[in-house]
């Protein structure tokens, strides 16, 4: 599946709706749309949340003095639609100069690709079986004896745990996409 037609595809889902089989694989194994699937990700969850403020001020008498002015206008004799549409206006002017803005999108630590994972992993489960009939497992084996076995073993086992956690937790978008977890 090429690019183009993979991210239309991805692009034309609704929200939380399960991403096809065929643009799952395309997105496992094509970095560039990956990326941009986490960058829309991450931009729609950065404009989802509310505005927060920049700065932490106290906006009593910003938000006090255009009503004060508007009052002392409308009992001037001015026109009330006038005064509360400058108002308003002087309102958001001091909204945003006071800095009420959206969150700026932090830049996420570059991640590893999927592929690297895979191989890293194969290779040490690999190294894990071959250990043992190599030069340096029989040495161990005929110093040792089995007190070596027990060990090795146990240890091999945690680092496939560990390492095992590690490719879940740091891919666990695609596998909640993938599998339908909530």
């Amino acid at each position: 599946m090429k690019c183009e037609k993979a991210f239309d595809r991805y692009l034309s889902l609704d929200k939380n709706q399960a991403v096809p089989l065929r643009v799952s694989l395309h997105l496992l194994c094509c970095p560039v749309c990956r990326t941009a699937v986490r960058t829309l990700t991450r931009a729609e969850r950065a404009l989802a949340r509310p505005l927060a403020p920049l700065q932490a001020r106290t906006f009593a008498p910003l938000l006090t003095s255009p009503l004060a002015s508007a009052n002392a206008q409308a009992a001037s004799g001015g026109n009330s639609a006038e005064i509360i549409d400058r108002s308003v206006r002087l309102a958001f002017e001091r909204i945003q100069a006071a800095g009420f803005a959206y969150p700026p999108v932090e830049a996420v630590a570059r991640r590893v690709s999927m592929s690297r994972w895979l191989l890293v992993g194969v290779l040490m489960a690999a190294g894990f079986v071959v250990i043992p009939f190599s030069m340096i497992g029989e040495w161990t084996r005929s110093v040792y004896g089995l007190a070596f076995s027990l060990p090795f073993y146990l240890v091999s086992g945690l680092a496939v745990t560990v390492y095992s956690g590690l490719f879940i937790g740091s891919n666990i978008d695609f596998f909640v996409k993938k599998f339908g977890f909530r």
